[in-house]
């Protein structure tokens, strides 16, 4: 069943994961535009992750008038040195994503600190979301040829009918779930050559298939750094049982799991 009890972890030595993020959303704190309030903060995880980039974003909203108006904001991203791991820090969110994922735990105690650093210094009053997203993709003839082997049919839909000479090149499915208090989002399908589903990836010069699920709840509470790290362990929990009841143990041996 995709959601029942927790189901134990198989390290894949050829993990298909591309990028692992969990974010937590708070209420506005205007002052991470500064400088001088977010240096604290980058001093408390400038050891893993040494670079810094500012970025301003616009935002379009509809005023209460109907007329369009224009904001900015601030988004401050902390990179380690191979680029690989990033904290990011705006005013109403932080977040740690990964294209290098090896552990689960390794993931939460980096959130962790980033949480424990957010709550030292830039001090949010109430949390409004915490959710985890992990996405896989699986590329070249090799994978793609095996995906009937590989995943469930209730997730291939067109993918694993016959078509005559047509091939699938672009067939995204989605659908929302709900465990209790958590939300699952899941988005699976092929993408062409030269798309991506989402512009935090890069497209591929090749066709490739996708599995991207996100665990949330949207629950407006107190901000605490050990709670957030906990629910964001459990979401995680959540996705990973949905990802071993949709793929094969012929998927799990062809990315390298022990036998």
């Amino acid at each position: 069943m995709p959601f029942g009890e927790s189901v134990e972890r198989v390290h894949l030595d050829r993990d298909p994961l591309v990028r692992v993020v969990a974010q937590v959303r708070f209420a506005p704190i205007l002052s991470v535009r500064e400088q001088s309030f977010v240096a604290p903060f980058q001093e408390a995880i400038r050891h893993a992750y040494p670079l810094v980039e500012k970025e301003t974003q616009q935002e379009v909203a509809l005023g209460a008038s109907g007329a369009l108006q224009m904001s900015d904001s601030a988004l401050w991203r902390f990179w380690g040195v191979e680029r690989n791991w990033q904290v990011t820090l705006a005013e109403n969110f932080v977040s740690l994503a990964c294209s290098d994922y090896s552990d689960r735990d390794d993931f939460l105690s980096r959130l962790a600190d980033a949480l424990n650093a957010v709550r030292e210094h830039i001090r949010p009053g109430h949390i409004s979301r915490v959710g985890v997203r992990y996405v896989d993709r699986l590329s070249g003839h090799e994978m793609l040829d095996r995906l009937p082997e590989f995943v469930r049919p209730e997730l291939l839909g067109l993918s694993n009918a016959e078509l005559g000479e047509g091939v699938t090149v672009r067939g995204m499915m989605q659908a929302e779930f709900s465990i209790h208090e958590v939300r699952l989002s899941g988005k699976w399908g092929h993408l062409p050559p030269g798309m991506t589903h989402d512009l935090s990836l890069d497209a591929l010069d090749e066709l490739s298939w996708i599995l991207d699920l996100d665990a949330f709840t949207e629950v407006a509470e107190p901000f605490d750094s050990e709670a957030c790290e906990a629910k964001a362990g459990r979401y995680a929990d959540i996705v990973y049982g949905f990802f071993r009841w949709a793929v094969s143990d012929e998927f799990l041996v062809a990315h390298g799991a022990e036998q």
